[in-house]
C-alpha cells in the first residue's frame, strides 16, 4: 500500500462525497424551505417590479444575494470533495499509482459530481413542466 497513497485518498474523498449528495438527496432538504406557490408568487412580483422600473425609465431593482444555507453548504461540499478526488486520481495516476486505485477516485468522484448535476438537472425540468402547466391553465 505504500504505492497508492494519493489514490486511497480520492478514492476516501469521492466516498464521502457519493456519500453526502445521496444522504443530502434522500433525507434533504434540511434548511427550511418556502412553498412553491410563495416562490411563484414572488418571482412574478420581482419581474412585474423590473418590467414597471424599466417601462417607467427607472433602473431595475437589483435582487439581494441568497443567503448561505445548510443545503447549499452541504451541496458545495460535496462538489468539493468529488472535484478533490479527481484530482488525487489525476496526480495518483501521474505517480503511476495502480491504474484500479486512481480509477476508483475518478469514479466515485466523478459519480458524486455526476449525482448532483443529474438531481438539479431534472429538478430543472420538473419545474419548467410546472410553470408550463400553471401557464396553460391561465391562458
Amino acid at each position: 500500500m505504500q504505492g497508492v497513497k494519493l489514490s486511497s485518498v480520492g478514492m476516501m474523498l469521492g466516498a464521502c462525497a457519493l456519500l453526502l449528495a445521496v444522504i443530502h438527496f434522500w433525507a434533504g432538504p434540511f434548511s427550511p424551505t418556502p412553498s412553491l406557490e410563495a416562490v411563484v408568487a414572488a418571482k412574478t412580483v420581482a419581474i412585474r417590479d423590473v418590467v414597471v422600473a424599466t417601462l417607467g425609465g427607472k433602473a431595475a431593482p437589483t435582487v439581494p444575494a441568497s443567503p448561505w444555507d445548510l443545503d447549499r453548504t452541504l451541496m458545495l461540499l460535496g462538489s468539493v470533495l468529488g472535484a478533490a478526488a479527481l484530482v488525487l486520481a489525476v496526480l495518483g495516476f501521474v505517480r503511476n499509482e495502480p491504474a484500479r486505485a486512481c480509477g476508483g477516485a475518478a469514479a466515485l468522484g466523478g459519480a458524486a459530481l455526476a449525482f448532483q448535476f443529474v438531481v438539479i438537472a431534472v429538478a430543472a425540468v420538473v419545474l419548467a413542466i410546472l410553470v408550463g402547466a400553471l401557464l396553460k391553465t391561465l391562458a
